[in-house]
């Protein structure tokens, strides 16, 4: 098997669960694997019609999909089209205009190909570090890449819900394609709701991501996101899919080359890369010997000081609110 992989869901502080999402191999070739993801609107009841919906459209073509033959981008696009059909079906007769978010990717020997319509996002990891993400189909989206507001600001922007593109309406949805040739072992993808990536920067995500096995950075990552939803979140969903490094040399990277195994994933371990990553990131400021500080901490009392510490050195560089979110995520993560 050529990809690993695993998925989560989660209700949230929600009455109804109206995300889905699925992650499958060919039941042909193992080699193949398809994960779909669908965030659903339209009311009660009507949103997880629409989620359902795109699930019930897209899994069927993914078996009448032929490898070696078929050009995974084509069936994508016939996947997305046709689970647009379905969710717009989904609502006749029932007094509801159900739409959905979706966001596919399917993994091959070869490439790594994705397609999506909506907030729902696509994520990029290689090496313990974000390469790159979808663009939302949104209002706040296209303010952010005109530089009218920061991507913090999309996260409390009053319009950040309205979207231009779904599946389930009138209009044709729009579909943006995505693809990474010869996919290097560590390679990994994430598909996640807005429940999820809402609470994230990318560079926290590949942390937590890279060091942990699939299940465990699944169950991690909701697990944060709804601590950090402070009892007001929306449903969560999650897929992962990475390429494995070949038996053999999983975890011994570090002797192989002469430096220290990489530590085992603990709260200890976040914390400490978390606060690594943003000492050492911000311009204009020296954050080596702090780093050093932070390598070298043992246990969670030192390490509550020295973000105690960091936080009162960054003050002056980042502002007092960044500082204080800082050290608040450091401190969430260590928990």
């Amino acid at each position: 098997m050529i990809y690993e992989y695993a998925s989560a869901e989660n209700l949230g502080d929600r009455k109804e669960q109206q995300d889905r999402v699925a992650v499958v191999a060919h039941p042909a070739s193992e080699n193949f694997v398809l994960a779909v993801l669908a965030d659903g609107m339209g009311g009660h009841t009507g949103g997880a019609l629409a989620s359902q919906a795109v699930i019930d459209a897209t899994l069927p073509l993914f078996d009448t999909f032929v490898p070696g033959k078929d050009v995974p981008k084509n069936c994508l696009r016939t996947m997305i089209m046709a689970a647009h059909e379905k969710v717009a079906a989904a609502g006749q007769g029932y007094q509801r205009d159900p739409r959905s978010t979706a966001v596919l990717a399917m993994a091959g020997p070869e490439r790594l190909v994705w397609a999506h319509c909506g907030d729902s996002r696509l994520y990029l990891f290689r090496d313990g570090k974000f390469v790159k993400r979808t663009d939302d189909h949104s209002l706040v989206e296209i303010l952010f890449q005109q530089g009218k507001i920061t991507e913090a600001e999309m996260l409390t922007h009053p319009e950040r819900s309205r979207l231009f593109s779904s599946l389930g309406g009138d209009e044709p949805p729009t579909i943006v394609f995505g693809s990474l040739e010869d996919p290097e072992a560590g390679d990994t993808v994430m598909l996640g709701s807005d429940g999820l990536w809402t609470y994230f920067e990318p560079f926290e995500m590949a942390q937590l991501i890279s060091y942990r096995t699939l299940p465990d950075a699944c169950d991690r990552l909701i697990a944060l996101a709804r601590n950090r939803a402070s009892g007001n979140g929306d449903n969560i969903s999650i897929a992962l899919i990475r390429k494995p490094a070949p038996q053999g040399k999983r975890g011994l990277l570090g002797a192989l080359f002469g430096g220290k195994a990489p530590a085992p994933p603990s709260p200890l371990e976040d914390a400490r890369r978390y606060v690594q990553h943003v000492i050492t990131h911000i311009e204009g400021f020296d954050g080596e010997f702090l780093s050093e500080q932070v390598e070298a901490c043992a246990d969670a009392e030192e390490m509550v000081s020295l973000i105690g510490g960091c936080q009162t050195a960054l003050a002056g560089r980042m502002g007092k609110d960044k500082s204080e979110l800082f050290a608040r995520r450091a401190y969430e993560l260590l928990a």
